[in-house]
């Protein structure tokens, strides 16, 4: 149990150790979220874009609402130098087409797999990886908000 726990700290230490605390307060926030149901009113959760939106606006960052702004606002960042707290954009449910239509917020970065946390229609608020089939023929672009 021990070990388990200081292998849980390390890995905190790791994945965060590069992070301002700008950043780490807006994964903190978005973290109190996992669990959260989908909602595309925003009224009893949050879907995909109102969640970025709602994390950003918690630090003072005005973002925009929808994906698609989103995918304008801030930005572009290359995938190899991204850090936590960027903007992960996706192609929406048709990936033939380049439009946005999800997003995210990367949450770790951990032997070089983006994880990120987002509003999905099936898990609510939850933490997924890029390297996940669905989420990697999706995948569009990073954005930095700050």
């Amino acid at each position: 149990m021990k070990l388990n726990m200081l292998l849980l700290f390390s890995f905190i230490f790791i994945a965060f150790s590069n992070v301002n605390d700008e950043r780490l307060s807006l994964i903190s926030i978005a973290d109190t979220y996992i669990g959260t149901k989908y909602d595309r009113t925003n009224t009893k959760g949050f879907d995909c874009s109102g969640f970025v939106k709602h994390c950003y606006e918690s630090i003072n960052i005005s973002a925009p609402r929808s994906s698609r702004t989103q995918a304008k606002f801030g930005q572009k960042t290359d995938i190899d130098i991204c850090t936590v707290g960027d903007v992960i954009i996706f192609k929406g449910s048709q990936k033939s087409k380049k439009t946005p239509g999800h997003v995210g917020i990367v949450h770790h970065i951990l032997n070089d797999t983006i994880y990120f946390i987002h509003s999905s229609v099936g898990k609510g608020v939850t933490i997924d990886h890029l390297e996940d089939p669905y989420y990697k023929a999706r995948f569009l672009e990073i954005r930095n908000f700050f």
